[in-house]
This record gives C-alpha cells, structure tokens and sequence, in this order.
C-alpha cells in the first residue's frame, strides 16, 4: 500500500513536472460570493497553492488549519492560497457556513463537477497543486498527514523565492 502511494505520488509528480497554466491547467471558477476568479489571475500576485478540498474530509479540514495559518503568515509576501471545494450538489450548501465559522479569509471557488479537479490530476481529496510566480507546477501533494506543515511552509518559502525580482 505505502509503494503504491510513493508511485502514484511520483507518476503526479511526471505529469505535472513543468506544465503551465498555459498548457491547459487555468481555470474560472466562482467563489463563495458568486464572482468568479481566474488562476491565471491570481498567479500574478505570487505562488498560489491550490488545495482540492470537501466537507465530508476530515484530512482536508485538518490541512486547511494549517494551510490558514500559512496564508497568514506569508500572504503580505505574495503567498496565495485558494482552497477549491469539489462537494457535490447535496453537500454544497454546508461549504460558506463552515469556512465562516473558521473565520477563513482566503479564496474559497466551488468545482463541483470536479472537472478541474480531474485535469489537475487529483484523485481523492485533499489534492494540492502548488504553482510558482512563473506559473509552473512547482509541487503537488495528495494526502495530509500530522507533521506535513514543516514541508509545506518549508516549500512557501523555496516559492517565494522563484522568479522574484
């Protein structure tokens, strides 16, 4: 089981190693608020990581705690979070309510048909795809477990230094 994660995890990191949004993995989704928001645009303002999430998954809740914390950290260096939920119709109206009452203040967009999820590459949730200032795949995560927080904010910090004038 664990040699089958290590090589999914490798075959992701193949597929995506060098691609850009302009190979097909930009996206216009809307937010909690209706409006929608473009990757594209939101990879101006620095690396943005893009974490695939639903509220039926307990890893992912786990992961967005941290990820939030992160965001707080480094958004005023140009760090984006964007946590993209991929609930279906039935549990989608249980999405605003949670993120509010965390008090979350990063963009939330709603896949629900998952077709962004499935060009991206993901399987199961949590999936995060982590674009750096030059729009390419810099890293890609599948699962989360207690102790990843040192990788990620350890990869946030390599991020912000690629491409940076």
């Amino acid at each position: 089981m664990k040699n089958n994660i290590v090589v999914l995890a490798f075959l992701t990191l193949l597929i995506f190693s060098g691609k850009t949004l302009s190979q097909g993995y930009d996206f216009d989704l809307a937010d909690l608020d209706g409006n929608n928001v473009k990757l594209s645009e939101l990879v101006k303002k620095g690396p943005v990581f893009v974490q695939f999430w639903a509220t039926w998954c307990v890893p992912c809740k786990e992961e967005m705690k941290v990820l939030n914390e992160l965001y707080n950290k480094y958004k005023d260096s140009g760090f984006v979070f964007v946590a993209i939920s991929i609930d279906d119709q039935k549990s989608l109206s249980k999405v605003k309510p949670y993120i509010e009452s965390k008090s979350y203040k990063f963009t939330v967009l709603f896949d629900t048909d998952k077709n962004v999820f499935s060009n991206m590459g993901g399987q199961d949730p949590p999936f995060s795809v982590f674009l750096d200032r030059n729009s390419n795949v810099f890293k890609t995560y599948s699962g989360y477990i207690q102790g990843d927080d040192i990788k990620l904010e350890n990869d946030i910090k390599e991020a912000l230094k690629i491409g940076k004038n």
